[in-house]
């Protein structure tokens, strides 16, 4: 998307937020109950994301990908209500709590829960915000604690598979294992960075990065990413395209991985794309043991968030009692 289109996506946001801000309550609150009778999932997605313009934290700056993932989440969950028998309107205080327990029967992660989680607080908020019931089953509800180990989740590749994974890399497959085994980049930023946002010229070469939460943060390039960009870019250049990648999107650049995944014999369960960013954080924090440094480098908002890196930099670690 260009810096057009993101300032007329983000006009047309103002305009329908300012459209249903002005609406008279009672029209407003007619307005939702319509939706919910005809079963209308895009008029009622207009007003929630007219209510997280007003009065969400991150305002216009919300990020089309979080836009697209709510509405994601909010489909989800009234499937999930149809089926059940579970009102929008007049929802069972419990009904939150059951959803919750319903994605995570399914396997979902905890943090995969908590975006359900926020998604479907934000339409509480509208239909309060639009004259309707106070009635939130999700306003006390939480994921459950996972029992297990960071570790478990998912790991690093190792370095070995790094230069397997290259060495099967077409050009656009190799700047996306280098923007995210050495820069750290996350499978959003890679789909999204711009080409304008490459510094070649720079001494070091740096990424300017669209991080989450509407966040940017420059990044250094290694040698190899840079060589990596220095040919994609060259090769394409032709292309009136201002994003760096023809695979702009993360559903492409996850199939990219999954297939040199499958190519070079490197596992890809548990890992995926995101994977390659945690190798990137172990081996800043195994070169630097600077937690904080690490945190920067990945663009955490939270040193604790940083802290699994510890973890995974000591896993590599040889066992206190392994000569025993």
């Amino acid at each position: 998307m260009t810096s057009f289109e993101i300032m007329v996506a983000r006009l047309d946001l103002v305009g329908t937020a300012q459209r249903v801000a002005t609406m008279d309550l009672n029209d407003r609150k007619r307005l939702v109950l319509r939706t919910v009778q005809e079963h209308d999932l895009e008029g009622l997605w207009e007003l929630v994301r007219s209510y997280l313009v007003l009065h969400g934290r991150r305002g216009t700056k919300i990020s089309p990908a979080t836009l697209r993932k709510y509405k994601a989440c909010l489909r989800a969950y009234w499937t999930w209500a149809d089926e059940h028998g579970v009102s929008l309107t007049r929802p069972h205080p419990d009904s939150g709590h059951a959803f919750l327990r319903h994605l995570e029967a399914q396997g979902m992660v905890k943090a995969s829960v908590g975006g359900y989680l926020a998604a479907c607080r934000a339409l509480y908020e509208t239909l309060h915000w639009s004259g309707i019931r106070e009635d939130d089953p999700f306003k006390l509800t939480r994921p459950t604690q996972d029992p297990r180990s960071p570790l478990l989740k998912g790991k690093p590749y190792t370095l070995e598979e790094i230069e397997r994974l290259l060495a099967v890399a077409d050009a656009e497959g190799a700047v996306v294992i280098t923007l995210g085994a050495d820069c750290g980049l996350r499978n959003a930023e890679i789909a999204s960075l711009r080409r304008k946002d490459v510094h070649l010229h720079l001494d070091p070469p740096t990424v300017l990065v669209q991080g989450k939460g509407a966040k940017t943060r420059e990044v250094v390039l290694s040698r190899r990413a840079e060589a990596a960009l220095r040919g994609w870019l060259d090769q394409t250049a032709h292309l009136p395209h201002p994003l760096v990648l023809i695979a702009n999107s993360t559903d492409r650049v996850q199939d990219i991985v999954r297939r040199m995944c499958a190519r070079a014999g490197v596992p890809w369960e548990k890992r995926k794309v995101h994977g390659l960013r945690r190798t990137a954080g172990t081996r800043a924090y195994t070169e630097s043991r600077d937690l904080l440094d690490t945190r920067d480098f990945l663009g955490h908002s939270q040193a604790a968030t940083t802290e699994v890196y510890i973890h995974y930099a000591r896993a590599q670690d040889k066992a206190v009692n392994r000569d025993w």
